[in-house]
């Protein structure tokens, strides 16, 4: 009978390893929204690593880009873009909130954190400003793989007042290769 303990507490122990241990394999995105958990896998993910040289409008940086792929069937798809000095990657720490349009006088690194919300055939545009409530955190950067959580009053696009409470997100993705479009 003791054995039988040992190998079955063993066999506990090794499913719940392997269970932690899945959740940090792959890219994954997940917040809270008015009470409700969105979780979004791998599959319906995408990303890329933008050089974008700067003019007068634009300041120059690599764009970090996660987002939910257009083609997923999700009625919250979320953009996120980690700006940093050009030709680097993120690395952990606090980033400030930006505006969709990243321009010269924005900090580096800055985030922005863009949300299209679909009811049927309507939609509404969310997105992320300098100094919108919220934080954003990389908690980790290892092995090419980012991770790290945040929390954001977001704002419509269109009207200030309309505001979104987005609450207990994190995420995880690949740091895509360079590439300069």
């Amino acid at each position: 009978m003791k054995y039988l303990l040992k190998v079955v507490f063993t066999l506990i122990a090794a499913a719940l390893f392997t269970a932690a241990s899945a959740q940090n394999t792959g890219a994954y995105l997940k917040f809270d929204i008015n009470g409700k958990t969105i979780s979004i896998e791998d599959e319906d993910l995408a990303g890329y690593n933008n050089f974008i040289a700067g003019d007068k409008d634009k300041k120059t940086n690599n764009e970090h880009a996660f987002y939910v792929a257009a083609a997923a069937n999700h009625s919250y798809k979320m953009d996120i873009m980690i700006h940093t000095p050009p030709h680097t990657n993120p690395v952990a720490g606090k980033l400030p909130y930006v505006p969709t349009t990243y321009k010269p006088g924005n900090p580096t690194p800055g985030v922005y954190i863009g949300l299209n919300k679909t009811m049927g055939d309507d939609f509404e545009f969310y997105g992320s400003k300098k100094g919108s409530v919220g934080y954003f955190e990389i908690t980790k950067v290892a092995d090419g793989w980012v991770e790290g959580k945040f929390e954001i009053k977001i704002s419509d696009l269109f009207d200030d007042a309309k505001v979104l409470h987005l609450t207990n997100g994190t995420f995880r993705f690949e740091i895509g290769e360079e590439v300069q479009y």
